[in-house]
C-alpha cells in the first residue's frame, strides 16, 4: 500500500500560545532551632564518620572487658540522635543524602530546618 499524504484543513494556521504562569515557590517559614538542638549541631560538626557506625568486634570486646557503656555514642533523645547523625553525614559528604533528609522529616523537622541543617553542616 502506498502512503498518501493528506493535508488537514481544519487546523488553525496560527498557533495559539498557552497562558504561561510561572511556578512560584511559596515562602518558607524561617528555620529556628532550640538551644539544645544548636548545641547538638555544634558538637556533631566535630564527630568523625565512624561515630555513627556500629562498634566492631574489637571495640565490643574491649567494652565488655572493661565494663564500658556500649551505647555511649548515641544520644538519649532519638530526635537529637537523628539530628546528630544527619550533621555528621552531611559534613563529611558535603551534601545531605535523601535517606538522612527522610529520617529528619520522620523525626519532626520541617523542610526549612532540613535546608538549614544542610547549609550549617556544609559550611564548616
Amino acid at each position: 500500500m502506498a502512503y498518501r499524504a493528506t493535508v488537514r484543513t481544519d487546523i488553525d494556521p496560527q498557533p495559539r500560545s498557552p497562558e504561561v504562569t510561572p511556578y512560584r515557590v511559596p515562602p518558607m517559614e524561617p528555620a529556628t532551632f532550640t538551644d539544645l538542638e544548636e548545641q547538638v549541631i555544634a558538637l556533631a560538626r566535630t564527630d568523625h564518620l565512624g561515630s555513627i557506625e556500629k562498634p566492631g568486634r574489637l571495640e565490643r570486646l574491649v567494652t565488655k572487658l572493661f565494663g564500658l557503656n556500649p551505647d555511649r555514642r548515641a544520644l538519649a533523645d532519638p530526635r537529637l540522635e537523628t539530628l546528630r547523625r544527619a550533621i555528621v553525614v552531611a559534613s563529611h559528604r558535603h551534601h545531605l543524602p535523601d535517606m538522612q533528609a527522610a529520617e529528619l522529616r520522620e523525626a519532626g523537622f520541617t523542610v526549612a530546618q532540613i535546608r538549614a541543617i544542610e547549609t550549617k553542616a556544609i559550611s564548616i
